[in-house]
């Protein structure tokens, strides 16, 4: 027998996932249409509003997914209850900057990431949402938490690069 009273509160859920995954899956394309509205010629200048050049931003998205979000899935999904490295700090990957990669070669290799990323989450209904990884400082965090996390982060570079103003003095 099923109860009744936590049907209407499972469809929310199962909305709220298919959602995100949907989200997860225009995101590319979205920044890909900021990115046009950018001039070239501004790609590697200090930007107002940025902590980064635009390059490096994107960069920084690509890199985090990939050497950092990506692999902590795949624990996730593969081992029971992973211990996760913590992050060493947020410009981990700088040392590893390619300011001559073409912004084009990040933008794809950002977008075949995130294909890997989509191929690894589960559809809305699956169990394996709420797998868990312990993750310091954070602490225990299922798999949803995760790719939470990867939209969040990207969102918050995408909102970003939407607002950049002119030349930094």
């Amino acid at each position: 027998m099923t109860n009744l009273a936590f049907e209407p509160a499972l469809d929310q859920l199962l909305d709220y996932r298919a959602q995100l995954l949907a989200r997860l899956e225009r995101q590319p394309a979205e920044m890909a249409q900021v990115l046009a509205a950018i001039p070239e010629a501004d790609w590697h200048l200090p930007r107002a509003g940025l902590s980064r050049t635009v390059h490096r931003t994107l960069a920084h998205v690509r890199d985090l997914e990939l050497l950092a979000f990506l692999p902590r899935l795949q624990r996730i999904l593969n081992e029971d209850e992973p211990a996760l490295a913590p992050f060493v700090s947020h410009d981990w990957s700088l040392r590893d900057y390619l300011p001559d990669e073409p912004l084009t070669a990040v933008l794809a290799s950002w977008s075949q990431t995130r294909t890997e990323v989509l191929n690894l989450l589960p559809g809305p209904a699956a169990s394996q949402w709420t797998r868990i990884g312990f993750h310091p400082p954070s602490g225990n965090r299922t798999l949803q938490w995760w790719a939470e996390r990867i939209y969040t982060h990207a969102q918050a570079h995408l909102l970003e690069l939407r607002g950049v103003g002119p030349h930094a003095a």
